[in-house]
């Protein structure tokens, strides 16, 4: 996959065969002076804000993670791994971007520099897209299947499947990269100088790519997070069940109904949200690489096919960039106890952190609610009312998963 960390590295070559073919002299002389400052200025604004976002956000994450050993579970490290190839995708890519658009016949770094960072964009973009449909997989065993969920969302495991991710990433990589280099010609007197692709079987490895690394992610991502938006729905763990203890100080069961109500749209919309941005971030990049590749081999292109590429483009870029900034949010950031753990660990305090439950410590936690619910911090709360409180708070699968587990072990079948 090009990762078009630099989607502006075909440009340049398609726009260039395509005044050949088209012999639209005008296209190639505009084509050819830089980019006007109406282009120029909310792009860098827009790519300046998605580093510092990106930057920020995936450091906080991997801070963290890292620093608070209450978040050492299976699902936390697939979201650490996310981070990291998220910030190698930033570091690599968008202050490239940035150049080339300021400076569009240049490139600042040799061909050494132009295949390593191919490899490594390549590598972290192949990275980021396998560790969002690994974590889609976790989320789905963990809601779907709460026993199996016991033992295959062990740490071992987990950084078995993350290594794994990694050496295949790296593997799928490679073909890609060998087909990066730089190229020099002459515009309109001008000496143009891109890191672009230039090996013989660009076809071949580019469809290949987009097929392994979105089509197939893409679809795995809607159908587990449809059989999850499914069973939640008609789990207990998102509607009233039998109360297992009473409370004079218990909410209403016209309130409570309520609340289980927005709580299973919250977390449906998060799934959805999960969904959609995947493939509006990264459709557009595959499809305009797809474009710029095969449209080489059209005799005589449109201009409304030349319009479409173009758009897509600059589009594909921001969007591309755009996911690396919006995944600690989807994945992270919106989560209380993530924000109650970067809390603590900015106070340097991190007690409030360890005494709530998280990784194996939530399965003592429903353990002991089904001993005593009584025994459950705060006044005594039925199971129900517990774990919906919980999901209102955590949407990850391993949360998720010990809600199922309390519910199937103490109320029956869901």
């Amino acid at each position: 996959m090009m990762t078009l960390s630099e989607p502006q590295d075909m440009e340049m070559e398609f726009v260039e065969t395509f005044v050949n073919m088209t012999n639209v002299t005008s296209q190639s002389a505009a084509y050819s002076e830089p980019y006007t400052l109406d282009l120029l200025v909310p792009l860098s604004i827009t790519y300046a804000v998605i580093f510092v976002a990106g930057i920020l956000g995936n450091t906080s994450t991997c801070i963290v993670i890292a620093r608070n050993r209450s978040m050492h579970t299976a699902t936390n490290f697939y979201l650490f791994s996310l981070a990291i190839s998220d910030l190698i995708l930033l570091v690599c890519g968008l202050p490239l971007e940035l150049h080339r658009l300021w400076y569009p016949f240049t490139y600042p770094l040799g061909e050494a520099e132009c295949i390593t960072i191919g490899l490594a964009s390549e590598t972290s973009a192949n990275a980021t897209v396998l560790t969002i449909t690994a974590f889609t997989v976790e989320r789905y065993i963990a809601i779907c299947r709460p026993f199996m969920s016991h033992t295959m969302s062990k740490l071992s495991r987990a950084v078995r499947f993350i290594v794994a991710i990694w050496v295949f990433a790296l593997c799928t990589a490679v073909p890609q990269a060998m087909q990066f280099g730089l190229v020099s010609y002459v515009e309109n007197g001008q000496t143009i100088v891109e890191c672009t692709v230039k090996g013989p079987g660009v076809h071949q490895v580019f469809v290949i790519s987009s097929f392994v690394f979105f089509v197939v992610p893409m679809s795995v991502i809607t159908v587990l997070y449809a059989l999850i938006g499914v069973k939640l729905r008609t789990s207990r763990v998102l509607h009233p069940v039998k109360k297992l203890s009473v409370d004079s100080n218990e909410r209403p069961y016209g309130q409570t109904q309520y609340r289980n109500g927005a709580s299973q749209r919250r977390v449906i919309r998060m799934l959805v949200a999960v969904a959609l941005s995947f493939f509006i971030c990264w459709a557009p990049f595959h499809v305009q690489r797809l474009l710029a590749i095969y449209g080489k081999s059209l005799e005589h292109p449109s201009d409304t096919f030349y319009l479409v590429y173009i758009v897509l483009t600059f589009l594909s870029g921001v969007l591309y960039y755009l996911s690396t900034a919006i995944n600690p949010f989807l994945y992270n950031i919106m989560s209380n106890k993530f924000r109650n753990a970067f809390k603590c660990y900015k106070d340097r305090d991190l007690s409030i952190v360890n005494e709530s439950p998280s990784g194996n410590s939530q399965w003592s936690q429903a353990w002991r609610l089904r001993a005593d619910p009584s025994d459950s911090i705060g006044s005594p709360r039925s199971i129900s009312n517990s774990s919906l409180r919980e999901v209102d708070e955590e949407l990850t699968g391993e949360e998720l998963a010990t809600y199922m587990y309390n519910v199937n072990d103490t109320g029956g079948p869901t």
